[in-house]
């Protein structure tokens, strides 16, 4: 319910002071190339997580989409569920090639924290967080995200995990709704050019995800984004920042409950 009534107003934000572009503007080169190559730490460590506990959930057969195969195959995969204070609930499922529970339980810690600091209107739609092995590009289908241990640990090393996650949050929590919706393409359509060259390549599955981290660095975070690129960004994509404003307003908190939330029984995380 609160989801939608921040869209509630979405053409009234859209239609205030944005300027129609020239069609031709879409030839200019974007700004930037794309957001997982970029070192901007919009979400830290540090920052608040809504991460409860950790629960243990046994073994389990599981479809999952596998880059390394390009298939969907089944596992009995390690299964941990992710239980956040807001009352989210996010199966965590770890491919069997870890080997044992306690790898694999080391593994879905990794990834347990980042996801309560993602915004609740983002968390809210991730039903299924899967991890493989290997090296492969994250990638995400409505209520899934998918991710890869080697890739993970470059994403680390310059601290653009938290930012990768946001990035698969939106494919899993908002495309669906948002991607192709008409405000989004007649945001599209005002701007007259994109924001990254990947956004450019893929217009209509990844420029929704690539502008929305940059968005919410410039509405949440702004001293953590560059005042240039702050300047670029808005200079390229103000109509689709004011479309991402009214699904994350500044004024408003990034977290907020859902529902009631459900406490572990026994909760493996070591956190608390």
């Amino acid at each position: 319910m609160y989801f939608w009534n921040r869209t509630a107003n979405l053409s009234a934000v859209l239609a205030a002071g944005i300027v129609a572009t020239s069609s031709s503007a879409f030839a200019q080169e974007p700004p930037f190339s794309n957001t997982a190559g970029t070192v901007f730490d919009i979400i830290r460590k540090g920052d608040a997580s809504t991460l409860s506990c950790v629960e243990d959930a046994g073994r389990g057969m599981r479809q999952i989409w596998d880059k390394r195969v390009d298939g969907e195959p089944t596992v009995e995969a390690f299964l941990f569920m992710a239980r956040y204070s807001d009352g989210a609930n996010i199966e965590i499922a770890i491919n069997p090639e870890f080997g044992s529970g306690e790898a694999a339980l080391a593994e879905a810690l990794r990834y347990a924290r980042p996801l309560g600091q993602l915004p609740t209107v983002l968390r809210a739609g991730i039903k299924r967080f899967s991890v493989h092995g290997g090296r492969e590009g994250f990638h995400a289908g409505t209520g899934q995200i998918v991710v890869y241990a080697e890739t993970t640990d470059n994403r680390l090393s310059y601290d653009h995990l938290e930012e990768s996650i946001f990035h698969e949050s939106v494919h899993a929590s908002w495309d669906a709704q948002h991607r192709l919706a008409e405000e989004w393409r007649a945001a599209q359509n005002r701007d007259g050019r994109f924001l990254t060259g990947y956004g450019a390549k893929n217009p209509e599955r990844e420029d929704l995800a690539e502008t929305a981290l940059f968005a919410y660095a410039i509405l949440h975070y702004p001293d953590r984004f560059p005042p240039a690129d702050t300047r670029d960004t808005l200079a390229a994509v103000p109509a689709r920042i004011a479309y991402v404003k009214a699904l994350l307003p500044p004024d408003e908190p990034i977290h907020f409950a859902l529902r009631d939330a459900v406490a572990c029984e026994t909760d493996v995380s070591g956190l608390n």
